[in-house]
């Protein structure tokens, strides 16, 4: 069956796995307080300010102090919680870090060379991004892309896909239902074996192949070990120039 639809992931299959827990995280966790402490409490419902927006969808014993809600997302961040109103806030904070310079993504060669060639001009062939994070941080994670040619510039690959999933929109990437309404949102349910999907995970490769696409497992530096059966039953790469499409 021919490939035609890729579907990557991105920590560890794209771009460093230590990017967002060594680089993206911390910047939210000291950048976002002050973001809180700006705020007027209680909160206005009826605000136009984004980020009483995001933080509406609190709980009211969360919501009612800057302390409880700082508190409370340096608790989910500590225990890498993937909660859609701490994604929410996190792309926020990061979209200001981008925007300033303060925040590139060190996407590998390899991925960018790849993402840039292979979707055609006839647009049959697309690539498609599934991550935990939210859309808004993957579009913005794309768009700033460190340049591997100069340190003071970035890429925009956001022009070369074609859309984003994330857990709000398809599910949690361990299960299968979450690559079926992938699948059916390409439309791709009847040809589900001319996607691919890349990634890290093991268990996210086993869900994207029990919903029917192929997929295989990326070896990046970093990334947790894969034992030797699962290098035996399933294909693995540690680079995009190693696919044959």
């Amino acid at each position: 069956m021919t490939i035609d639809t890729l579907v990557l992931d991105i920590e560890g299959t794209v771009c460093p796995i230590t990017f967002v827990k060594d680089s993206l995280f911390p910047y939210f966790v000291e950048k976002f307080p002050t973001f809180i402490d700006q705020l007027d409490f209680p909160l206005d419902p009826q605000s136009d300010d984004p980020i009483v927006k995001i933080l509406d969808q609190l709980p009211h014993d969360i919501k009612e102090s800057s302390i409880n809600i700082i508190n409370h997302f340096k608790d989910l961040v500590a225990k890498d919680v993937k909660d859609p109103i701490l994604k929410s806030l996190q792309g926020f904070i990061w979209k200001a870090g981008y925007e300033n310079g303060d925040l590139k993504a060190p996407v590998y060669e390899d991925s960018i060379k790849f993402i840039k060639e292979y979707p055609n001009k006839a647009k049959t062939q697309k690539i498609y991004i599934y991550s935990s994070g939210s859309i808004k941080a993957q579009i913005l994670l794309f768009g700033y892309v460190k340049d591997p040619t100069t340190n003071d510039k970035s890429l925009d690959l956001n022009p070369y896909l074609s859309g984003y999933f994330d857990i709000t929109t398809a599910g949690y990437k361990t299960e299968s239902e979450s690559y079926d309404k992938i699948l059916q949102e390409i439309g791709k349910s009847d040809n589900s074996k001319s996607v691919l999907f890349l990634s890290d995970n093991v268990n996210e490769v086993k869900a994207a192949i029990k919903a029917g696409m192929q997929s295989y497992i990326v070896v990046r530096p970093g990334n947790a070990p894969i034992t030797e059966q699962d290098k035996s039953s399933y294909t693995v790469i540690d680079s995009l120039d190693q696919l044959q499409l």
